[in-house]
């Protein structure tokens, strides 16, 4: 009898480790790797205007700008200062910070104020990021708690939700982000494969968000995940006033 108890307790300890979950974690709370530190404009003349970035990033950050000349130095181990030269009717200007190693990338819109103005404050740098990852047999789910005492005022600018890209069998890419919870478009199809949530308010010191993919069904329909990744999103709508960017957002990348 004791044999037979002890046989059954296995294979009852078995049958729930298979259901169990397994958390791991995939980012550590933590402040963004690359950090902005300040930006500054130089008017150079009617035409030109220069742009000084000085950040914080990991020895492999690179540096794009979509306009006309960028040149980088280094003054430290994880200090870097960028000169960037504009052309005034560059409309859709772009700088971008991105490490591989770290997974993250930074993509900055300066604003239209070609005065002589600096910028110190980045509400982003302010955030811990903590990234989960619960594999739940056909499901897998990632959950991000934002932790930030900024000023109420900076936190009402500050959008946190996870993005993915998924291609579907005509080869079309859709994007799909945190969704509000009385959303219903596209809910009945897009979302059945990536399924979101979040609690907490946008003004909230502590916010959880979560992004939960569905793998039957992502198998049954030929859906290719593309990328899933995290952000944190800065918007102005002063686009000639002091804040000195239209918006920028930190990416972190988990598939």
């Amino acid at each position: 009898m004791a044999l037979k108890w002890f046989y059954v307790a296995i294979v009852t300890v078995a049958m729930l480790s298979a259901n169990h979950s397994c958390i791991e974690i995939v980012r550590k709370r933590q402040r963004p790797s690359i950090q902005t530190l300040a930006l500054t404009v130089k008017p150079l003349n009617e035409s030109f205007s220069a742009y000084v970035l000085v950040f914080l990033g990991p020895s492999d950050t690179e540096v794009e700008f979509n306009g006309d000349t960028l040149e980088v130095t280094k003054e430290n181990r994880d200090k870097f200062e960028a000169l960037i030269v504009n052309n005034n009717d560059n409309m859709d200007r772009r700088i971008t910070l991105k490490s591989k190693s770290k997974g993250e990338t930074i993509t900055i819109y300066p604003n239209f104020n070609y005065n002589f103005l600096t910028k110190t404050r980045f509400i982003e740098n302010t955030c811990q990021v903590m990234i989960e990852k619960d594999a739940m047999g056909e499901h897998t789910k990632y959950t991000a708690s934002v932790l930030s005492f900024a000023d109420r005022e900076d936190l009402e600018n500050l959008s946190k939700y996870f993005i993915a890209n998924i291609r579907d069998k005509s080869g079309a890419l859709v994007q799909l982000t945190t969704r509000h919870p009385n959303q219903t478009e596209n809910v009945g199809t897009y979302y059945k494969y990536l399924n979101t949530n979040y609690s907490g308010r946008k003004t909230d010191s502590r916010t959880y968000y979560s992004a939960t993919l569905h793998h039957p069904e992502i198998e049954a329909d030929g859906i290719t995940v593309e990328s899933l990744g995290f952000v944190l999103y800065v918007s102005s709508s002063d686009y000639y006033g002091k804040d000195m960017t239209i918006n920028r957002s930190w990416y972190y990348q988990i598939v």
